[in-house]
């Protein structure tokens, strides 16, 4: 991500978003307004520090909590330590926690023939996201699945929604968004399924893996519970076999 500030001229270029998130690249750039055949060297003023006078026009770092202010800098003449330009305008930068992606899908319960539509949004709205759409795949073991991405969104698309025209079967989507150049990514959506109201193989599969995971949890929270009822009944025993407590279950008895 570029951010670029002017000196000698009030006027300074936005950037394109100021909302950043820990983890994410930028680069912010300084520029001399009608000083290009002179020689310059910048100073930098950071959030808790500064950058004093080096040959770059620009820093590049990975922002965390702590990059979260105002930015500013200042140029002067290489061979002039006496004279500088006035700091350019400040740009404050909000920097917080890497987002989640959230996924909605309508409907939920298809009638044949129907369409699907997918949106996802980022927490803490931003702007500059492409946006990746995946469809769960069952596995040949039919026991899990994974995710691979729905077509036309190999690159991302600039919307937030995602449209699937004529899906009949039961199937799980996610997605995630990404930015910048290297590419930042949000953390992947919670998986969402949405239910048909026909039956064909391709609906089976894919819902075969969350019976089976039902089923199994099941099966073990039984064998769980039974092998807690028999170490209390052994524990019982025990207690009861030593003669101090026998006695005096015999005289409660009487």
């Amino acid at each position: 991500m570029l951010f670029l500030f002017q000196t000698q001229q009030p006027y300074q270029r936005q950037p394109d978003w100021t909302q950043m998130f820990r983890g994410e690249r930028i680069t912010l750039t300084c520029e001399i307004h009608g000083g290009e055949t002179t020689q310059w060297v910048y100073e930098w003023r950071r959030p808790r520090r500064y950058v004093h006078w080096t040959d770059d026009n620009y820093q590049t770092f990975r922002v965390s909590k702590s990059s979260s202010g105002d930015y500013m800098c200042r140029s002067r003449p290489r061979d002039d330590s006496y004279s500088s330009t006035e700091w350019s305008k400040s740009i404050t930068l909000s920097v917080s926690d890497q987002p989640k992606a959230v996924l909605s899908v309508s409907p939920s319960w298809l009638s044949p023939g129907a369409s699907l539509i997918l949106s996802c949004e980022v927490e803490h709205p931003s702007a500059g996201w492409r946006f990746y759409w995946y469809k769960a795949v069952p596995d040949l073991s039919g026991t899990s699945y994974s995710y691979e991405l729905l077509p036309g969104s190999i690159s991302g698309t600039e919307q937030d929604s995602y449209i699937i025209h004529g899906k009949t079967q039961t199937a799980g989507f996610r997605c995630r968004a990404g930015r910048g150049d290297p590419e930042y990514y949000t953390y992947y959506s919670k998986p969402t399924f949405v239910w048909s109201g026909g039956s064909s193989p391709e609906s089976s599969s894919f819902t075969d893996p969350l019976i089976t995971g039902l089923v199994s949890g099941i099966f073990l929270t039984m064998i769980l519970l039974l092998l807690l009822l028999c170490c209390c009944r052994q524990m019982k025993g025990e207690i009861f076999s030593i003669p101090f407590f026998q006695s005096k279950f015999t005289k409660i008895k009487h």
